[in-house]
Parts: C-alpha cells; structure tokens; sequence
C-alpha cells in the first residue's frame, strides 16, 4: 500500500513540474488546471501515506497479556507493564519492523548502596535499512519521569563503571544483535520509553 502511494505520489509530483512548463504535455489546458489536478493528487497520497504508518508497535511480557502500545502509554502504572526476562518490543521500522528482545534484567549491587541495573537485550533487525537506537529516542525515566543516562556495566575490579556506547548502537538490515545498557539508580519505580511512549515499567522498589 505505502509503495503504491509513493509511486503515485511521485508520477503526480513529476507531472505537477512538467505541467507548470507546459500543460499540454501532461493533457490540461493551463498551468492552473495542472496544478489543481497533479497537485492535490499529490497531496492526497502523502495524507493517505502519512495515516497509514501509525505507530503500531507494543512490547509482549510472557507472564502477561500483549498490550499495545498505545495501552502502555498510559500514566497509572496499573497499565503499564512490568519489563521482565523475555519481553518483547515490537516497533515498525522503514519497510518491516525491528524487535527488541529482553534476554535478562539485572539489578547489582555496588559500592556506597548503589544500584547497577543492567538490560541485556537481542535487537533483530527485519527491515531492509539500519537501524540506529539513537533514532529511536530510547530513554529510561525514573519515577518523576526525569530522564537517565546511561552510566554502563560496574567493573568491580576498576572500582568504577565501564564507558557505555549503547547510544551507538547500530544494527544492520535483516540480521541481529546483542547489546546491553546499564544505568546507575536507586530502589524507586523506572519506565522505560521508546519513540516517545512508555512502554514498560521496572519496579526496583519492590525487588527483595
């Protein structure tokens, strides 16, 4: 459907240019009559192209129903999903979708009561561009919704955290990848958000 749109998006385009050169070409009988015609079809189809590609992406929990994300997005944390071992994240992407896979959440303990929490994650890339997790606007909330940098992995034996270069990510088309992200945080309520929607939740406050 979005390919047919284009090509007819782009044939009306051509035709809009040639016309205001010379209508008879493209059958009208003045630039006016061009204009009218090849560039309100041309509008049409990016209206048309542009409500075709709503964000259908959602995140699947194993342990709960698959939401949309749309669902998700919603402030009680009743709705929001808990990111556990084995969520999916699912989001459209150029002519597929990318899947984001949680294979393990960690919360570690170090030095001076702080907290290494730890997402090990499977990106699969189905589309036929690369995607780029900086594109995706991934941020990770704490419970005022107040945004988090990733800090990396804690390194005992430096006694410090590992430069992190997940904001780097880059995954090319149709194949995957293993990456992790590490944040340095405290036992409160954190969300995640992608594309600008909170799609899960992690409640450190209530881990044992």
């Amino acid at each position: 459907m979005e390919t047919i749109l284009r090509i007819i998006a782009g044939l009306a385009f051509l035709a809009f240019v040639v016309g205001m050169i010379n209508p008879a070409v493209v059958k009208c009988k003045s630039r006016g009559k061009a204009a009218l015609i090849y560039l309100g079809v041309f509008i049409v189809c990016v209206f048309i192209g542009a409500a075709s590609m709503e964000d259908n992406s959602s995140i699947e929990n194993p342990k709960a129903e698959t939401q949309s994300a749309n669902t998700v997005a919603e402030e009680t944390s009743t709705e929001i999903p808990v990111l556990g071992i084995g969520s999916v994240y699912t989001m459209k992407y150029s002519n597929a979708d990318v899947k984001i896979s949680f294979d393990n959440v960690q919360v570690k303990r170090i030095p001076n009561n702080g907290i290494n929490l730890i997402l090990y994650l499977t990106i699969k890339n189905n589309s036929n561009d690369t995607f780029f997790i900086s594109n995706c606007d991934w941020k990770l909330l704490d419970s005022d919704k107040v945004e988090i940098e990733d800090a990396g992995i804690y390194d005992p034996m430096f006694g410090d955290f590992m430069p992190s270069t997940f904001f780097f990510t880059t995954v090319e088309p149709n194949i995957g990848k293993k990456e992790n992200v590490g944040y340095s945080v405290k036992e409160e309520t954190y969300y995640l958000s992608i594309n600008g929607k909170v799609i899960a939740q992690i409640p450190l406050d209530k881990k044992e």
